[in-house]
């Protein structure tokens, strides 16, 4: 098969067992970029963000059971506010995730009233802009990763704690999506997050742009791969708030 992976390390867990299995061919890329290359049929199965799986019910399917999940902290979602732009009207925002960027526009919404316009932006082009201390931005990923502490000026808002403060509830920013027409037994989304859970000693060993004691944190204590109850309420709640809002 044709495997679309997450080349993001928060994905790790969940696509290092097809990683581990030559007999795939696998595309590595943003959640984005592997939506659309599964709607135009150049992918068999692919991690893509939770609310393209909402938009695109018509054309994929997509397993309910393993994604990218945090309970009250995701630590790579982040909003960086500018404190002169409490209320802004645009935001830059990480070309990676659709779903980041429709958590924040519900987020901000809520707070707000109306719907702030999102630019979509290459990371290196924020990067510039954070350091340049001007407008407002959303990073995704590793780019969070690696600005998590530019706290000096900007006000950093996870966006799994703003959700679950406001909620109450989980929440899941990616499942594994495939086309309608192929039969897919889903306990390979099981068998390949197992076989990452078992070796995420060894994913995080190979990992040299971060600390080890913060992707130990980060992977096995922030970050969770099979939906609880709590997730799945969330998830619907986000589905029901995308269509209120019409995100």
């Amino acid at each position: 098969m044709k495997i679309g992976l997450v080349k993001h390390f928060n994905a790790r867990p969940l696509t290092f067992g097809f990683e581990k299995n030559s007999s795939h061919e696998l595309i590595f890329d943003n959640p984005s970029v592997l939506k659309d290359k599964l709607l135009n049929k150049e992918l068999d199965i692919a991690l893509i963000s939770s609310v393209e799986c909402i938009r695109n019910r018509k054309e994929l399917n997509f397993s309910d059971k393993v994604g990218v999940c945090a309970k009250d902290k995701v630590r790579s979602i982040l909003f960086f506010q500018n404190p002169n732009d409490l209320s802004p009207k645009k935001i830059y925002t990480d070309i990676g995730s659709k779903t980041s960027v429709a958590l924040l526009q519900i987020l901000l919404f809520e707070e707000l009233g109306y719907l702030v316009e999102v630019i979509p932006t290459l990371p290196e082009k924020i990067f510039e802009m954070i350091q340049a201390k001007t407008n407002s931005h959303l990073l995704f990923g590793d780019n969070a990763l690696l600005y998590q502490n530019y706290s000096e000026y900007f006000e950093i808002k996870d966006l799994a704690t703003w959700w679950f403060y406001k909620k109450s509830l989980g929440f899941v920013f990616a499942f594994w999506a495939y086309q309608k027409e192929l039969l897919i037994d889903e306990s390979i989304f099981l068998e390949s997050l197992e076989f990452g859970l078992k070796h995420i000693d060894e994913i995080i060993e190979h990992e040299n742009r971060f600390s080890k004691e913060m992707l130990k944190v980060y992977l096995k204590d922030e970050l969770h791969y099979i939906l609880t109850k709590n997730d799945r309420d969330g998830f619907f709640l986000f589905q029901d708030l995308i269509h209120k809002y019409k995100i």
